[in-house]
């Protein structure tokens, strides 16, 4: 068992998180209480833990007679988490090799955000950036399906700051209807539509010198790098775009 319990903090599991997965997979459907005493760890930790893993995606709970009955995940959800970190490193693969061959220029800056609270951070730090607007692509407005009441809120504050927009959705009908089920977020933004049908959890935002590669899955994360240059071919790429989207 500590060998799996080693294997699963390779994966970025904490020691006590992934004791808590183990101890939910043997049992099955069980109490905050029976986890507690099989992966004998304090109960007043387990809640936090449990919070973790189902924003991970490991865990998942239903409510039985007015108690709440954890129950774990396939552990293919493990290999699901692994696909989608690869997938988004070989997305920005090329832009990485580009600043891995950059020799005596000023270094750019690459930083991952990963969970909710960690989007927040990323969110959070576009309106505290002193900036009167930013562009973004490729979205389908997933954001709302992680956290709807944050993205709300975090609209209200941009409006309020006064924060411009430009973004260009995926022309898909779920984007459509979630455009028209929330149009107060819309103010002071300019959207138009990609002729692409397929639903996407990625975006990119760029704003200042910064390019954000957003995934918003059920484990979110998001991958921040800070260069000029790179910001510069984005924001072209993004103007190219914006002319052959639909209004």
């Amino acid at each position: 068992m500590a060998e799996v319990v080693d294997s699963l903090k390779k994966m970025g599991l904490s020691e006590k998180e992934a004791k808590v997965y183990l101890a939910c997979l043997e049992l099955g459907d069980s109490l905050a209480s029976e986890i507690s005493l099989k992966s004998n760890l304090p109960r007043t930790l387990i809640y936090d833990i449990l919070e973790r893993l189902i924003d991970l995606g490991l865990i998942s709970y239903a409510i039985k007679d007015g108690k709440k009955y954890f129950r774990s995940s396939s552990p293919k959800e493990l290999i699901r988490m692994i696909e989608e970190k690869e997938k988004a490193v070989r997305g920005i693969l090329p832009d990485l090799e580009r600043l891995e061959k950059l020799k005596g220029a000023k270094r750019p800056k690459v930083t991952i955000y990963e969970g909710k609270e960690g989007m927040k951070t990323v969110m959070n730090d576009i309106l505290r950036s002193g900036i009167k607007g930013f562009i973004s692509y490729g979205s389908s407005r997933s954001s709302y399906e992680v956290f709807p009441a944050f993205i709300d809120d975090w609209h209200k504050r941009r409006i309020k700051n006064k924060i411009r927009a430009r973004i260009i959705y995926n022309n898909t009908k779920a984007t459509r209807e979630k455009v028209k089920k929330f149009p107060k977020t819309l103010k002071l933004v300019d959207y138009r539509l990609m002729p692409v049908k397929l639903e996407s959890p990625t975006a990119t935002i760029i704003y200042r010198d910064k390019v954000v590669q957003q995934s918003w899955t059920k484990d979110p994360f998001a991958v921040v790098i800070e260069d000029e240059q790179m910001a510069e071919n984005h924001k072209r790429y993004f103007e190219l775009l914006w002319k052959s989207a639909k209004k």
